[in-house]
């Protein structure tokens, strides 16, 4: 069942993504890669891989990739290769705060789209990166909810389309509660709120917080 990959990294530099830093990743991305090509050749044409710099905290990387199944993911991660970087990249991170995530079911990040004139969210000026709160009791009429926004949502953010599934990951002290989360291309950082204050996606918007026992945006560049 295909995965992706949503890591977040915290340097341990407060606001700051260094160069150092930056090029570890970008290393370890070529090493996943090269891992791929000699263990799973048909991920290599589609890896859906890049280094993105969080704006609201410039010190957080988001790091992508397309994997078959987490299974994999941790096949690769546990190559002497890929465990040689990690011992590279800690002296450069928050441990504590480095977040292993992964979105269900689905490549988030194609390398090009099926419709004439959309452009794939990699390629966009900013990623956009919201993720809701959900009892797990309320997963499918959430699911239904939502369906009723991404039309709209994605309508309003051409040339780019909006993709999203659960989290496999769940919190420790929160059993019962799933994260969704939905990944598009913007133009800008704003237009997320612009978005919101419209009449036709703020009434569905009102629909999905109702469901929701939190939301957050983030907003990302690409640096790698």
């Amino acid at each position: 069942m295909p995965i992706t990959e949503a890591a977040l990294l915290l340097s341990n530099i407060s606001g700051e993504v260094p160069p150092a830093l930056r090029d570890l990743g970008v290393a370890a991305i070529a090493i996943q890669g090269e891992w791929c090509r000699i263990n799973a050749p048909w991920l290599t044409e589609d890896r859906g891989t890049a280094l993105f710099q969080e704006l609201e905290n410039p010190g957080i990387i988001l790091i992508t990739a397309h994997w078959d199944s987490i299974e994999q993911h941790h096949a690769c991660i546990a190559s002497p290769e890929n465990q040689k970087i990690i011992v590279d990249l800690v002296p450069h991170l928050d441990a504590a705060a480095v977040k292993p995530r992964h979105i269900d079911r689905l490549h988030v990040f194609p390398a090009s789209e099926s419709e004439e004139g959309l452009i794939p969210a990699l390629k966009a000026p900013i990623l956009s990166v919201t993720i809701w709160a959900v009892w797990s009791k309320n997963k499918t009429v959430f699911e239904q909810a939502l369906a009723q926004v991404k039309g709209g949502l994605d309508a309003a953010t051409m040339p780019y389309r909006h993709r999203g599934g659960w989290m496999i990951e769940k919190d420790e002290d929160k059993p019962n509660v799933e994260h969704f989360v939905m990944v598009g291309g913007l133009e800008s950082s704003d237009q997320n709120a612009a978005l919101a204050k419209t009449k036709a996606l703020g009434e569905h918007y009102q629909a999905l917080s109702s469901l929701t026992l939190e939301v957050e945006t983030k907003h990302y560049k690409r640096i790698a």
